[in-house]
């Protein structure tokens, strides 16, 4: 691990800043940000404040660390060349994983424009976020569509359009379901969450994704 300034990070050092956001994000999904503190994160994480200063000099810092964890573990797949079955494939699966890297980070969805509008740097963040993965999707889709396996919305409604409703949807699934369906299980987020690119679905599609059952969690 690298600190800003290139600097090589010793790997208990990095264990610790791993510590302090692991405290921070369970902290933030059972109390909301607002009623969370620097130093109850400290005190939770187990250490002193100014040793999580020494990391993160405000909460919005620890904010927008959490963030970029969790703008990496939900990156879309890259598309796969000569193989559309596979890249299919990969693609619903990436999209039904994304509500329980949501629910992960469960603050985010429920305290997104909150977080956005407060902090200028996270909004960058999100928005520069955004236009990678749904650019990579929209590509991803399109290779789908020349290979038959999804048909082309473009006749009824604009691809950045769908892409940006399957992007809205697989996002804020599990908050939206906790507060009006809170028996719903993770089945329901997963099929609430690739819902638009099932009906996008061709024949050919649907055999490609039922050699593995994937897609219609």
């Amino acid at each position: 691990m690298t600190t800003e300034s290139g600097a090589r990070v010793p790997r208990r050092a990095a264990t610790r800043r791993a510590e302090i956001l692991e405290a921070a994000r369970a902290l933030f999904n059972a109390h909301g940000t607002a009623a969370v503190s620097t130093n109850r994160i400290a005190a939770a994480a187990g250490v002193s404040p100014g040793n999580l200063y020494y990391w993160f000099p405000d909460k919005p810092a620890v904010i927008r660390a959490l963030f970029e964890d969790w703008s990496g573990v939900s990156m879309p797949p890259a598309p796969e060349s000569g193989n559309p079955a596979a890249a299919l494939r990969a693609l619903f699966a990436s999209v039904a994983a994304q509500p329980s890297v949501s629910g992960r980070f469960a603050f985010f969805s429920r305290e997104l424009v909150a977080l956005l509008h407060a902090d200028p740097g996270l909004a960058e963040a999100y928005r520069h976020n955004y236009e990678v993965k749904t650019r990579r999707i929209e590509a991803g889709i399109l290779t789908l569509i020349a290979a038959g396996l999804l048909h082309d919305p473009t006749g009824h409604v604009e691809l950045r359009d769908a892409v940006v409703s399957a992007w809205i949807t697989s996002e804020s699934a599990p908050a939206f379901l906790e507060l009006v369906e809170p028996q719903a299980g993770p089945e329901r987020s997963r099929a609430v969450a690739t819902a638009v690119l099932r009906a996008l679905l061709t024949d050919e599609g649907e055999r490609a994704l039922r050699e593995t059952g994937a897609g219609h969690a």
